[in-house]
C-alpha cells in the first residue's frame, strides 16, 4: 500500500491485515515504486497525490516494466478530477476507488475478487 496519510494507512491496512492480506507500506510513490520493483507483491495499493512521485508517474512506470507490468493495481484516491481518473483508468489499473466512498472492509473485498481473477 503506497499512501501518504496515516488515517487512511491505519484504516485500510487494519481492514486488509484482518482480511488475512500482509501488508507492507510505503508512504510515497520513490519509496513504494522501490518497493513495488523489489518483487514479491500480488498486489498493489495506491494514491495519487503523494510527495516524492505521484501515483500517475508511479503506475506509468510499474506498468512499463517487465516485473511488475502485470501485477493488479488498486487506486485509491481522494483529490484527482474526472479527466484525472479517466486517464488513470486507462492505464490499466484494476479498480479505482475514491477513498472517502469506499469503506476499509469494501477495499479488503474487493481485493480478493481481483487476486481471484489472477
Amino acid at each position: 500500500m503506497i499512501e501518504d496519510e496515516e488515517i487512511f494507512v491505519e484504516m485500510f491496512s487494519d481492514s486488509l491485515k484482518r482480511a488475512g492480506f500482509e501488508v507492507t507500506v510505503a508512504k510515497n510513490g520513490a519509496w513504494g515504486i522501490k518497493e513495488a520493483l523489489s518483487g514479491g507483491f500480488d498486489l498493489l495499493i495506491t494514491d495519487i497525490v503523494m510527495p516524492a512521485m505521484g501515483g500517475e508517474e508511479m503506475i506509468a512506470k510499474l506498468k512499463n516494466d517487465p516485473k511488475t507490468q502485470n501485477m493488479p493495481i488498486v487506486v485509491i484516491s481522494a483529490s484527482v478530477d474526472d479527466a484525472t481518473q479517466k486517464r488513470i483508468e486507462k492505464m490499466g489499473v484494476s479498480s479505482f476507488f475514491i477513498k472517502t466512498k469506499i469503506t476499509p472492509t469494501e477495499l479488503a473485498e474487493k481485493v480478493k475478487k481481483i487476486l481471484a481473477k489472477n
